[in-house]
């Protein structure tokens, strides 16, 4: 279920067509699989999806648990934070391309875990973990977004009665409608403007530091005691 032997797939539509049959899909496929591999993004797509699904929560939420450790801790957290994540993409990658060689291609988590460690990690430990992940994360993302919409609006109309449950149920109903959208694919331009729009954060966050690290005044966190204060 959702591996491929690509020898086992070129010899069988051979044979079918001697036969004069008509090739079609292995059955060892499943709709999951076979609509990845008809996927036709590019190297392209792929680049701003993986971006902007790991930068944008980063960019919420390091800067201020970073900023708690001050200038060298922090530094020091993300300098190796980014080695493990390096490395454990880097073992990733190499168990992919072996056991493509093997002739299993991997699509999945779920396939990779059943190929390696066995059905039973990949149906009852992965699958799970991966639900509970992207339950975790959608009801978090909601409620993050329904914040940001309540923030923007008190901005633009401070005395406005409209409540935070009332942004939340907009925020998740256009959450819902995208939820509808077949594959990352269709997301592509959703996902390049998301791209953009975390450049552009980081850049103003840049620029901004550097502004302020010009200037003599002097900044603290919230809570913190006076002799852990430091320049911006």
């Amino acid at each position: 279920m959702g591996t491929v032997a690509p020898n086992l797939m070129e010899a069988s539509a051979g044979e079918q067509k001697q036969k004069g049959a008509v090739a079609g899909p292995p059955k060892e496929l499943d709709a999951g699989a076979l609509f990845v591999l008809k996927s036709k993004g590019s190297w392209l797509h792929v680049g701003y999806h993986l971006t902007t699904s790991i930068v944008a929560p980063v960019l919420l939420s390091l800067p201020f648990a970073m900023a708690l450790l001050g200038w060298v801790g922090g530094v020091i957290c993300v300098a190796l934070a980014g080695l493990v994540t390096f490395y454990s993409y880097n073992l990733m990658s190499l168990v992919l391309e072996h056991q493509e060689k093997l002739g299993h291609r991997q699509l999945r988590f779920r396939d990779m875990a059943r190929d390696i460690l066995g059905p039973a990690w990949g149906k009852y430990f992965v699958g799970p973990l991966q639900f509970f992940i992207c339950y975790g994360a959608v009801i978090t993302c909601t409620l993050l977004g329904g914040q940001s919409l309540k923030f923007i609006y008190l901005l633009s109309n401070p005395d406005g009665t409209m409540k935070l449950y009332q942004f939340i149920i907009m925020f998740g109903g256009v959450t819902l409608f995208l939820a509808q959208m077949p594959s990352f694919h269709s997301l592509r331009h959703i996902n390049l403007v998301s791209l953009i729009l975390c450049l552009a954060y980081s850049s103003c966050v840049t620029a901004g530091c550097i502004y302020i690290g010009h200037t003599n005044n002097h900044y603290r966190n919230a809570g913190q005691k006076p002799p852990f204060h430091y320049r911006a």
